[in-house]
């Protein structure tokens, strides 16, 4: 079986997203082959750098006029109106070229090109989009889209509300590394013994865009018994700022290994994107949220915020290194915090990601099996009695594998 995973590098959720879910299927199927592409890069490798390289100027430093685009865009109910042409020609020749049974997007520009191409081309490949934002914007809703991995029960009524079926939607949460699957041992037992020390983790998402960070770093130093680790991603000027600056905080640029640093933490300063809000759910670890800027952070937070698992600043004029003083030098605090993270875990996931790559690929063998079916019933009737021994076969072959 082949699948096509395509992404895009607008923030790194997205492609984080897509990484695990290449993950599971290796899991279940060790032989099955993936294709993963960054699908903007792929349409357009001569500008695809500078494209990514303004939305991250834009995200940071302008983020009033990519908030008021993000809300616009979510006014405009794209679900029947497919791109262009161009777009069309391009993504029909990389069908072509790797002839894949399953498409799975984790970006709406992915899922809206391959709803294109179903559209125009009539072909019935399974579409799975992978919603990596708890903010329900119309983009990522397709009527060409088969299956639906939603991230919160409130998304996929959502969903269900834009024409969606019930049936059709799977509440996995954002899908995250198997890295954070079962990780939280360490922490529980630093709490049964009462350790007094607390470690704190700041993360700025993959383009490490954290704002406020010199208080923020100012007031964890001068905190007696608290140890701080700063994972500033691909900010290599934030990077090279503070590296080396505070002998008791840690300074670190891009990390594969993000899950172990949240394992050894009492608290995490992050943004609250939507991958990383599921991976502090996985680690069982509360979060810290500093004035949210981006609009589907805004709406990540306060959803985070109502099911207890963070604590958010909003009002600019609020002090939050005396809200952070407070919490930290408060265990009793930081219990009901992690509780609500754990019951928080529990209540907004019904399915696991196995059970939808399983999903996944049973529909991709009923793709395989009609798509078959129709190459054979174009065979001449001289050859019929060929074609039905052959189909046959085929057929006891898919079921054989699907039982495996």
């Amino acid at each position: 079986m082949k699948i096509l995973i395509l992404s895009g590098r607008f923030g790194f959720g997205h492609v984080m997203a897509a990484n695990a879910i290449k993950e599971e299927f290796k899991r279940q199927n060790p032989d099955a082959e993936i294709i993963q592409k960054d699908l903007p890069a792929y349409f357009y490798p001569y500008i695809s750098k500078m494209i990514y390289k303004v939305f991250g100027l834009v995200a940071e430093r302008y983020h009033g006029i990519y908030n008021l685009v993000y809300k616009i865009s979510g006014k405009i109910n794209s679900g029947n109106r497919p791109s262009g042409p161009i777009i069309y020609r391009k993504f029909q020749r990389m069908m072509e070229k790797y002839r894949p049974d399953v498409i799975v997007c984790t970006h709406p520009f992915c899922e809206k090109s391959a709803a294109t191409y179903k559209a125009r081309s009539g072909d019935m490949i399974p579409l799975v989009t992978c919603i990596t934002d708890i903010s329900m914007h119309k983009e990522w809703f397709a009527n060409q889209t088969n299956l639906y991995l939603a991230p919160t029960i409130e998304v996929k009524n959502n969903l269900v509300g834009f024409g969606a079926l019930p049936e059709n939607i799977m509440v996995t949460g954002v899908p995250v590394r198997q890295q954070f699957l079962g990780v939280r041992k360490e922490k529980d037992r630093l709490y049964e013994n009462g350790a007094q020390e607390k470690h704190v983790l700041v993360m700025g998402g993959g383009l490490g865009i954290m704002p406020e960070l010199e208080d923020l770093l100012y007031t964890l130093h001068e905190m007696p018994n608290v140890k701080a680790t700063v994972i500033t991603g691909k900010n290599q000027k934030t990077y090279e700022t503070w590296k080396g600056y505070f002998d008791d905080i840690e300074v670190l640029g891009y990390v594969d290994n993000i899950e172990q640093y949240m394992s050894k933490s009492d608290l995490v300063i992050t943004k609250a994107g939507g991958i990383t809000l599921f991976e502090i759910l996985h680690s069982k670890v509360p979060m810290f949220i500093i004035r949210p800027f981006l609009e589907q952070e805004i709406v990540n937070a306060r959803y985070a915020q109502k099911k207890g698992f963070a604590h958010v600043i909003w009002n600019k004029k609020e002090n939050f290194t005396k809200e952070l003083r407070k919490l930290l030098e408060d265990p009793g605090r930081l219990d009901e915090l992690r509780a609500r993270t754990v019951r928080a875990g529990q209540e907004m996931m019904d399915t696991k990601l196995s059970q939808a790559v399983c999903e996944m690929a049973k529909r991709g063998r009923e793709y395989q099996i009609s798509y078959c079916c129709g190459f054979f019933e174009n065979i001449s009737k001289e050859e019929r009695g060929y074609e039905e021994n052959v189909q046959n076969w085929l057929r006891l072959a898919l079921r054989r594998a699907a039982m495996l």
